[in-house]
């Protein structure tokens, strides 16, 4: 099991942070916020479609105003809200994915041409009351990457139980033709190169999925986290020849960090 997705780690919050701060009115940073951030790792399949999985860091960071105003970082996603508003949100989101290329397990993908690293942007729109939560979200391609575009709807509920606070949610995402093109299409260059068959994806719905977060306080400052995640590829994504003959369409994620509350 590989981890040579940490080297992408500070260029990442680098930007993510200048961009977080750049996003909200100037006033705020004068005036009390709730941060709270985590440290931890992750292990994530190695590309998407893959069977074989890696470590990532997984880290987060929640600052949260009284006004509703919030930047919220968790793994590769950066939300900030714009809205002075405890109940719904609007803002800009920014999305890393990491590069695949001969660097994976899988020989024959490994073979296929190199899809870099990119950050995806776009926005998002989210609200929380009683518990329930959900955000729809759109981000495109900003590195000519994949050139594409994804649709994220997220719903979920959260609860207290045996001295724990959950979380359990669904979710589902669009991709389009370009997206679904770069990650799940064989052209015959690729097909000379890896020995796969050519095949040609298109748009439509990539995948759905379900989560569990929990956490644990120890005490008022510090706590501990732990998530389960499993998304199933779904329509070309899964019958394409990356995930349906050298992969896996059911995709899991695992993580544990602990939390510390300022």
């Amino acid at each position: 099991m590989k981890s040579n997705k940490f080297k992408n780690v500070p260029l990442l919050l680098a930007t993510l942070v200048c961009f977080s701060i750049i996003s909200l009115p100037a006033s705020l940073l004068a005036s009390e916020v709730d941060i709270s951030m985590g440290a931890g790792v992750a292990v994530v399949p190695d590309y998407e479609g893959s069977e074989d999985y890696t470590a990532a860091p997984l880290l987060m960071l929640n600052a949260k105003w009284a006004q509703g105003y919030y930047v919220k970082f968790m793994g590769n996603r950066l939300r900030v809200n714009v809205v002075p508003n405890n109940t719904w949100s609007v803002g800009p989101v920014l999305q890393y994915r990491g590069k695949r290329d001969d660097d994976v397990s899988n020989n024959k993908v490994g073979d296929m041409k190199t899809i870099d690293a990119t950050l995806e942007a776009g926005v998002f729109g989210a609200f929380k009351a009683e518990g329930w939560d959900g955000s729809l979200q759109w981000v495109t391609d900003t590195s000519n990457s994949h050139d594409g575009a994804l649709a994220t709807l997220d719903a979920g509920y959260a609860f207290t139980a045996a001295g724990l606070k959950n979380r359990v949610g669904m979710s589902m995402t669009y991709a389009d033709k370009d997206y679904m093109d770069t990650y799940f299409s064989v052209d015959s260059r690729d097909a000379d190169r890896s020995g796969l068959d050519r095949y040609k994806a298109d748009s439509g719905l990539k995948d759905i999925g379900i989560n569990l977060s929990s956490n644990y306080a120890f005490n008022d400052k510090w706590g501990l986290t732990g998530l389960i995640k499993y998304s199933a590829l779904l329509n070309d994504a899964k019958d394409s020849p990356v995930v349906d003959d050298e992969g896996s369409n059911s995709q899991f994620t695992f993580g544990l960090m602990a939390t510390y509350k300022f």
